[in-house]
């Protein structure tokens, strides 16, 4: 059997500040860090006050009428760099999750290999230290 997932808090974070996380392996359609970031499965809630989590996707996904929608509800945030900087440079208590090796990471996915590809894809550095 599969060990349950747990989402362990390293060091507390203060709800006055905007925030990204970042999670690897990204999986078969991230179904890890929904279940962490977009419910409460894990007790995101308990383990972050005051931190609304917003789960960055493919922009491709919110171009479908109707599932836009569900994608918002569920605190999905499009992974475009404006959408990040809005999340970044809104309200105070946000946190963006980013898959880090994002879509050539998804399609590497293998049973017992992670790999992970950071090498080309450093905008979300460039944007975290621009908003601090």
């Amino acid at each position: 059997p599969c060990p349950l997932p747990q989402l362990i808090r390293t060091v507390p974070l203060q709800p006055g500040r905007n925030y990204i996380f970042g999670f690897h392996p990204h999986g078969v359609l991230a179904a890890g860090a929904f279940g962490n970031f977009c419910t409460e499965a894990t007790g995101f809630a308990q383990l972050f006050p005051g931190l609304s989590p917003h789960l960055l996707t493919l922009p491709c996904w919110f171009r479908i009428p109707f599932f836009r929608e569900y994608l918002m509800a569920g605190g999905l945030v499009s992974s475009e760099a404006a959408s990040l900087e809005q999340l970044l440079g809104g309200q105070r208590g946000s946190v963006a999750v980013i898959a880090l090796g994002g879509p050539p990471e998804a399609l590497d996915a293998r049973p017992g290999a992670l790999k992970l590809q950071l090498l080309r894809r450093t905008g979300f550095i460039r944007i975290a230290l621009k908003f601090g």
